[in-house]
């Protein structure tokens, strides 16, 4: 975004200075899947725009948060719309042939988010600029409270679980190694 001059925004990002945004949403899902579909959108959306912006929203309801890549870039003629998320789909015309790609990023998208009960689809204007959306499931803070009191005391457990592991070998192997002073070499067998 910086080397083509363009505003990268993250709306919910706070005024006040505040590392905080309101209202949280909490999914309990695979961190590298969401990280992989976003990484894709915020990618494509920067790589189809010539200059503007690209801005990033959150938002959801009781059920669902919603995860939007909103672009002013080249967008995506009416015609293309239904196919953007097939395997191998590229956008074929005098703005996108010279961009690369293998038409298999939305594809991967659309496949990650059905496996999080999700989905993901996008609104466009050609040559106007493109949203894609993703929804996942939302959980409620009370869950995502249970949820990392859970982990806390797995990790916890682990953690203790190992250190009397290595205590007890250390109790093991300190007598074997100091209650013999003399100790006979052991011959081959």
């Amino acid at each position: 975004a910086v080397e083509k001059g363009l505003n990268l925004v993250f709306k919910p990002n706070p005024k006040d200075g505040n590392q905080h945004v309101a209202p949280v949403y909490h999914v309990n899902l695979d961190n590298d899947h969401i990280r992989e579909i976003l990484d894709n959108l915020v990618e494509n959306a920067i790589k189809y725009t010539p200059k503007g912006q690209v801005t990033v929203d959150v938002n959801g309801t009781e059920d669902s948060v919603v995860v939007s890549i909103q672009d002013s870039g080249i967008g995506i003629p009416a015609e293309d719309m239904p196919h953007l998320f097939q395997k191998f789909y590229r956008v074929n015309n005098e703005e996108t042939n010279q961009i690369g790609g293998t038409g298999l990023g939305l594809y991967l998208c659309r496949k990650l988010a059905e496996a999080m009960n999700g989905r993901i689809w996008a609104e466009s204007t050609y040559r106007q600029g493109s949203t894609f959306n993703l929804e996942l499931p939302r959980i409620s803070s009370q869950e995502a409270t249970n949820l990392q009191s859970q982990q806390a005391l797995a990790a916890q457990s682990a953690s203790d679980t190992s250190v009397n592991k290595v205590e007890s070998v250390a109790a093991i192997e300190t007598p074997i190694l100091t209650s013999a002073p003399n100790p006979q070499p052991v011959a081959n067998q």
